[in-house]
């Protein structure tokens, strides 16, 4: 949650469970970093509390791609580890079309509580720029505002696979496809991470 930018996306706890991977939209405004206050829930039936604050890694941001890693942090600034939470490891994991997933985050359209959307990867999608670089997932799982930054994973064995990070409506207006940045641009910004927040 960033109260001075005034908005909120979603992020997957990484590394020794002390720091978060999102989106760099959601760290960020205009270049500038956000306020951040870290939630999270014991269940999916109860509504997140708050563990800890965070502050971005700036070898570890990535504008163009929109990804960044964020430090946990306590009320004096001194960085945290969640001991009770386990973190996700992060791979360079590749997905065929038609692969069955799970996009796990807080859209708004899905209240407060944790949200879970099941798809497939429907293809593949290049950016054309303004904001779009690289390459993205195609999915057919349902997205919106909020689960920006969140995880996907495969169906069959729980592998994350990325993170959901906008959608593409129809020029029609009506349906939209997830886009889901791939775990290969993660990678080495995590590896940043683990470098220069031990410095």
């Amino acid at each position: 949650y960033a109260p001075d930018c005034g908005w909120a996306g979603s992020g997957t706890l990484v590394l020794r469970s002390d720091h978060v991977l999102t989106n760099a939209h959601v760290v960020f405004n205009e270049g500038k970093p956000c306020d951040l206050e870290v939630y999270a829930a014991d269940s999916p039936d109860v509504d997140p509390e708050w563990i800890a604050f965070a502050v971005p890694v700036p070898q570890a941001s990535d504008l163009v791609h929109d990804l960044a890693v964020v430090r946990l942090v306590d009320e004096d600034g001194d960085p945290v580890s969640i001991e009770d939470r386990s973190s996700i490891t992060i791979s360079d994991q590749e997905l065929a079309i038609g692969d069955r997933i799970k996009v796990l985050g807080y859209p708004g359209m899905g209240g407060i509580k944790i949200t879970i959307t099941p798809g497939e990867q429907a293809g593949w999608l290049t950016g054309e720029g303004n904001g779009w670089e690289g390459k993205f997932y195609k999915t057919s799982a349902k997205m919106g505002p909020g689960v920006s930054g969140g995880a996907a994973f495969t169906e069959l064995g729980g592998d994350f696979i990325g993170i959901p990070t906008g959608s593409r409506e129809s020029s029609e207006g009506g349906d939209m496809l997830g886009l889901i940045r791939p775990s290969s641009y993660a990678v080495p910004l995590i590896e940043k991470a683990a470098t220069f927040s031990d410095r």
